[in-house]
């Protein structure tokens, strides 16, 4: 499909990228000017005009890397494709990983054979020694420190440049099979890049430099190394700082935009539209905001359509029980209406952990479903956060509902931490009916200790501990469950939710929430006027 990009060339033409990577001849300088100081050119005998064009050189490729990166995007310019440049932009991180990886092995290469002919034809005492040390200072300042810059800055930059095209209606990253996810557009490897870079190979090659003065009692050979682990220690914290610089304001672009979508559905606001700024599991989450979004605005011009908003909730739902070992869990949703105010999910974090939810909206209908849509969209985008504990995370959630919910309602939300490694959930309840836990041949209530949130400002959260043995079976459920009627009026009653489990408690997750209905059904229970939720596990091995 033709797409007049014309008006957008301006944000995506290879000078404003060009321009983007300003901090590369910064390094290149930078690491220049270190080694002059050491005065290591005067060692190895590298003329001082030829030290001089050295960062022309280096420039001259990186720029060559950055002109080839940049090539498919310059191809979707003539093009004249949304798809196009979409793909183009897709594949930017890897072209930019493959460029930059390039550029910086023949930057070191040039540099390690000019030392090493201009030594050669002086006939200088450069020994293995410096040398082996002059190859692990070139090669992590050239060959590790700087690409790796540039591939954060090109990220950056991507980033910077879809939110830009977001704002004038060009939405780059929204066409799902374009989704592209190579290893370093991932959220959970991008940590690991960084420490590789700034901690674990720049201590290791320090740890050799050690080695090797140890190992020789020539003074020059000493002086040398010494010189080489300056040079290093510096390029990497100006370059370490510059990195976690880009990575950290690169992060907080994104978050910041995710947590606008956050407030178009607070809002209400549902012809707004979040950029998908990355292809990585936040922007996956910015396009489950957009459908989200669409669908609700859908949805509100629609409203005699009941269906559409029974669908979207239904969205809101998890498809599939995570595959947690050692343990089956199963949830199950009845809404008494097209839509409802329960809520129940098991998100799979990054660490390994999983959040079990279950919580239920005061009231009914649209704006119960709506709170629903906030509720499932802030637990998501938090779950995505680096090392967020639950009490922070329930924190957030109450003070986000205080500002958003109006007319006295409120969220009740037993929420839980999995850990399948040591068994152990961490908990809180906030103002839920207590959920059951089979313990040692017991029953335990897994009380509430705190009110429900949106409520007050800022409430005292407490988290509990629970260890998980062999066998053991916990069930939650929302008041749909307890305030079933009979046709005498009388409720169902948490006694008798009690009763139920302690004689089917052993039975698969899967199986105990309609076990639970047909209890209700057996005793004649068939007034059921709010929504019913259960979440259930149990602990095999």
């Amino acid at each position: 499909m033709k797409y007049d990009l014309s008006p957008h060339i301006k944000h995506i033409d290879i000078f404003q990228y060009l321009k983007n990577l300003w901090l590369i001849p910064v390094l290149i300088i930078f690491a220049q000017s270190v080694i002059r100081i050491t005065d290591n050119p005067l060692i190895t005998h590298v003329p001082a005009w030829l030290f001089l064009f050295n960062p022309i050189i280096f420039l001259t490729i990186f720029t060559f890397a950055a002109y080839w990166a940049h090539q498919p995007i310059r191809t979707a310019i003539k093009k004249d494709t949304h798809q196009s440049l979409e793909q183009a932009m897709a594949n930017l991180p890897m072209r930019a990983v493959q460029a930059f990886s390039i550029a910086g092995l023949s930057s070191v290469v040039f540099i390690l054979s000019v030392i090493f002919l201009t030594s050669l034809f002086n006939n200088s005492d450069f020994t293995t020694n410096m040398f082996v040390a002059l190859i692990l200072s070139v090669s992590f300042g050239l060959g590790v420190l700087i690409p790796t810059t540039a591939v954060a800055l090109t990220m950056a930059w991507m980033a910077k440049t879809r939110k830009k095209l977001s704002l004038q209606n060009l939405f780059i990253g929204d066409l799902e099979h374009f989704q592209s996810y190579p290893w370093i557009m991932r959220s959970g490897n991008r940590p690991w890049l960084i420490f590789g870079t700034t901690s674990l190979l720049p201590v290791s090659i320090l740890a050799l430099f050690s080695w090797l003065m140890l190992g020789t009692n020539n003074e020059v050979e000493q002086h040398f190394i010494l010189m080489q682990a300056i040079v290093l220690f510096s390029n990497l914290i100006f370059g370490g700082m510059a990195l976690v610089w880009i990575t950290s304001r690169t992060v907080h672009r994104i978050t910041r935009e995710l947590s606008q979508g956050l407030n178009f559905l607070r809002q209400g606001k549902f012809d707004g539209h979040v950029a998908v700024m990355i292809d990585d599991e936040m922007g996956e989450l910015a396009r489950g905001l957009n459908t989200a979004l669409a669908g609700l605005k859908e949805r509100d011009s629609l409203k005699d359509s009941l269906a559409i908003a029974s669908d979207i909730q239904k969205g809101l739902m998890p498809k599939y029980e995570p595959n947690v070992p050692n343990y089956a869990i199963a949830g199950f949703q009845q809404s008494c209406h097209a839509v409802g105010g329960d809520y129940y999910d098991y998100i799979t974090r990054n660490d390994g952990t999983t959040w079990l939810v279950i919580a239920d909206v005061a009231g009914k209908g649209y704006p119960a479903a709506l709170t629903v849509a906030n509720l499932q969209a802030m637990l998501h985008a938090l779950a995505n956060a680096e090392d967020i504990k639950l009490i922070a995370a329930a924190k957030y959630i109450n003070k986000s509902l205080h500002q958003s919910l109006q007319g006295g309602r409120f969220v009740t939300l037993f929420m839980a931490e999995l850990n399948h490694q040591n068994h152990q959930i961490q908990w809180i309840n906030a103002g839920h009916i207590p959920p059951l836990l089979w313990h040692q041949d017991s029953i335990t209530h897994l009380e509430a200790t705190s009110p429900p949130l949106g409520m007050l400002d800022k409430i005292a959260l407490q988290v509990q501990t629970t260890t998980l043995g062999i066998g053991d079976t916990f069930y939650a459920c929302t008041d749909g469950i307890t305030e079933a009627r009979n046709a005498a009026g009388k409720m169902f009653g948490d006694k008798n939710v009690e009763a139920w489990f302690q004689l089917h408690h052993q039975l698969d997750p899967v199986l105990l929430p309609s076990s639970m209905l047909a209890c209700l059904d057996k005793q004649a229970f068939h007034t059921r006027d709010d929504d019913i939720t259960m979440l259930c596990l149990n602990r095999s091995n």
